[in-house]
């Protein structure tokens, strides 16, 4: 935003203002003259970074500088433990990763792509929680009831300043630990008793808000959940990450974004300890359930330890 006094200096200098313009315009239509009429130029196509990347099949594809995974690419949600090289599995097994953006070191980040996966950085977008340090800042009234079943956690209201100033704020520090993309959760207010009128329009402005603010940092932007807004912001989303979509019926919602060429990141929880008794009912009913074709699905534990069962 400008600042009083550069725009007090602008007031009184409206003729240098109409000259620059005036310029402007001349040489755009030069610019354009010149394209149209083949004047030796080479051809290019310009992508913004605020712009949606384009639907691909090939794996970490980029539009510009925003990363573009397959429908398909291997993931796991290591949020519960912390990775780093010697614990993650082979890219070759499991290309995408989403580590929690603060609890993640930038060279643990850079290792693990440097050895071929895809670090996207977790943060929560709609929520406070208490033992985040960034987060003292935002007055009262922007914080709302407690999540059900974490009593530490409070919604936000995600219409207001401060709390997207706040997330612009974790945007950068994921461009800047190294990130390829953010994982921005709770974006669901809507569908939850947050103690504000949120509603589907306010989260889609919010998404839209969020990619945007992603992709001009550089970075790739990853819908969570929010089955009922797809449609509206799968354009500018390169994944989605879905958290039991089996259970609760709903995989059938995320399939627009196999349709556009990008992946839908599944998993379904379970209190199963050992990969070993993981039956054929079990695999049959969170893998095999109907509305996933091309998703890249696991089985995890709710605590997101280094447990994970691949279908």
């Amino acid at each position: 935003m400008a600042s009083p006094s550069w725009r007090q200096r602008l007031r009184h200098n409206k003729k240098l203002i109409l000259l620059v313009a005036a310029i402007m315009v001349v040489a755009t239509l030069a610019l354009a003259l010149g394209l149209g009429l083949g004047l030796g130029l080479p051809h290019r196509v310009w992508a913004s970074k605020s712009a949606p990347s384009n639907a691909n099949t090939n794996t970490n594809a980029t539009t510009g500088d925003i990363i573009q995974p397959a429908v398909g690419t291997t993931w796991d949600y290591p949020l519960g433990f912390d990775l780093t090289t010697s614990s993650a599995a082979p890219a070759s097994s499991t290309k995408f990763y989403s580590t929690d953006l603060e609890n993640t070191s930038n060279s643990t980040t850079a290792a693990l792509q440097a050895a071929g996966h895809t670090i996207a950085c977790y943060f929560s977008a709609g929520s406070t929680e208490s033992y985040r340090t960034d987060t003292v800042s935002l007055p009262s009234s922007a914080i709302g009831n407690a999540l059900d079943g974490w009593p530490d956690e409070h919604w936000l209201d995600v219409r207001t300043s401060p709390v997207r100033d706040l997330m612009v704020s974790r945007i950068i520090a994921a461009a800047d630990k190294g990130c390829a993309g953010v994982d921005a959760d709770n974006i669901d207010a809507y569908d939850n008793d947050s103690g504000f009128d949120l509603t589907q329009d306010d989260a889609v402005a919010y998404v839209q808000f969020l990619a945007a603010a992603a992709h001009a940092a550089g970075l790739a932007f990853g819908l969570k959940n929010g089955g009922d807004i797809v449609g509206q912001v799968v354009d500018v989303a390169q994944w989605v990450i879905v958290e039991q979509c089996v259970e609760y019926d709903e995989c059938g919602l995320y399939a627009p974004f196999v349709d556009a060429g990008k992946p839908v990141f599944h998993v379904e929880y379970t209190q199963v300890e050992d990969t070993d008794e993981v039956g054929d009912g079990l695999m049959e009913s969170d893998c095999g359930a109907g509305g996933q074709e091309g998703f890249s699905s696991i089985i995890k534990h709710e605590s997101l330890d280094d447990w994970v069962v691949r279908c």
